[in-house]
């Protein structure tokens, strides 16, 4: 990685409470790369940026995973872009996958539509504006940056973001569009790219499926306000048991007799659609199991 001769800057690792050997791993980096660790208890992904907020010491932080390669340029050119655009507060790059091993014919031919499971990301080669209302255009987590007094603003929300016991996502997204909702502005870098390596335990109907029913519950959270008026039944908005129904006949009978697109498209739909129920189903399971409140002394 090329890193401009007037810069200075360093890697925060979050160690997330695991059990494994992270420590030693980024001990034997330091004196080599300016890294450093920390350690946040409280598991789940949300948790563990914001502490990587809070101990950052840059004017910007930029965001990458551990299952990704970055381009040699990728840090130059968000420093180009933070001096040519000061008043801006989010940035975000390319993401290619890389597939460990080659990749099946289906998910080859399906990949237009795999661009959340595997955090595809590319808008052209030229710099564009990111807009509030557009989240189809916002940056993936693996690959974005955002101005330092922005972020210490404006927390990731600790109920998105996967857990040990859950599976939700879109806390990028979440935050990305109540910085960009206050009036701050944001850009698309096309040349700060990295590489997304997808490993063959990803590469499975499976696997999409799951990181589609987690997309659905989070979108149920993050939409639980405005689908509260909605008719309901069985405690679930209704209209999602009819989407089950028809989707899911659908996807089973074009995973037989229909090209790769056709099918996934389906995959997708429907395994959404479960997300939203089990979000809703989750939710009468916690209400059941709260105290029912005291009446209020006369």
């Amino acid at each position: 990685m090329r890193v401009p001769s007037d810069v200075t800057w360093e890697i925060v690792i979050v160690n997330n409470n695991s059990t494994d050997h992270t420590d030693e791993v980024i001990s034997a980096y330091v004196g080599r790369l300016p890294v450093r660790c920390e350690f946040e208890p409280r598991p789940g992904l949300s948790n563990a940026r914001n502490r990587a907020s809070d101990v950052a010491k840059g004017d910007y932080i930029l965001w990458t995973d551990d299952d990704v390669l970055i381009d040699t340029v990728w840090l130059v050119a968000y420093v180009v872009a933070f001096r040519r655009r000061p008043e801006a507060a989010i940035f975000g790059g390319r993401i290619r996958p890389r597939y460990e091993p080659a990749a099946p014919k289906w998910i080859i031919q399906s990949e237009p539509i795999l661009v959340g499971p595997y955090a595809i990301r590319d808008f052209g080669d030229h710099v564009q504006q990111l807009h509030a209302d557009d989240e189809g255009h916002f940056p993936f987590g693996a690959n974005w940056a955002i101005r330092a007094i922005e972020q210490r603003a404006f927390r990731y929300n600790p109920e998105l973001g996967a857990t040990p016991n859950r599976i939700r996502l879109q806390e990028e997204t979440d935050l990305i569009h109540r910085v960009l909702k206050s009036g701050a502005t944001g850009y698309w870098i096309p040349d700060a790219a990295v590489e997304h390596c997808i490993g063959p335990e990803r590469q499975t109907v499976r696997y999409i499926a799951a990181y589609w029913e987690g997309w659905g519950e989070s979108l149920a959270f993050r939409n639980a306000a405005a689908s509260a008026s909605e008719p309901f039944l069985f405690s679930v908005p209704r209209w999602i048991w009819r989407q089950l129904l028809v989707l899911g006949v659908l996807y089973r009978i074009c995973r037989i007799v229909s090209p790769a697109p056709v099918w996934v498209r389906y995959l997708r739909d429907y395994s959404r659609n479960k997300g939203i129920c089990r979000y809703w189903l989750q939710k009468r399971l916690e209400m059941r199991g709260k105290p029912e409140a005291e009446p209020a002394a006369r």
